[in-house]
């Protein structure tokens, strides 16, 4: 099937209809959490000590951008905020056990999501498509600097 349209569109929207069904369902299950709050706490969980800047790198979002999303955080005390061992004007983050509770909860709903955006889709070519953005994802991180940071977990 040939779209006509470029990587950067389909990738685009594919992903804006991820979030969307995310935050709906979020919603409608009265979980208060944005997108990117949600990817935050994906990250935590997956690198569970991790300093705001890294976090900020590995987004690629400015530094300010994310201490709103974590002050969220923060306030409905899903991540607290620890003085770096090795340097005590960074903040390193890590999840509490209510922001681990709700990353269980979230599995089930993700799982759901993942399930309507590639129903029809055989698993041969949905493994295929996993390798392909992997791949892209690897080539992106070898031109973009982002440190320490690549993510080890599925989003």
């Amino acid at each position: 099937m040939e779209t006509g349209k470029s990587l950067g569109y389909l990738l685009g929207q594919s992903l804006r209809a991820y979030k969307s069904l995310l935050v709906e369902t979020c919603r409608k299950q009265e979980i208060e959490l944005t997108f990117e709050q949600f990817v935050i706490l994906q990250k935590l969980h997956s690198n569970c000590d991790i300093i705001q800047q890294d976090l900020a790198n590995h987004l690629q979002k400015d530094k300010s951008i994310i201490v709103r999303q974590i002050n969220g955080l923060l306030e409905k005390q899903l991540v607290t905020r620890h003085t770096n061992l090795d340097d005590k004007r960074k903040k390193n983050l890590v999840l509490t056990p209510k922001g681990h509770l709700l990353l269980t909860e979230l599995k089930d709903i993700v799982s759901e999501i993942t399930g309507k955006l590639l129903s029809g889709i055989p698993e041969n070519e949905v493994t295929i498509f996993r390798n392909i953005l992997a791949k892209i994802h690897e080539n992106g991180a070898a031109v973009v600097n982002w440190g320490n940071c690549h993510p080890s977990s599925k989003y």
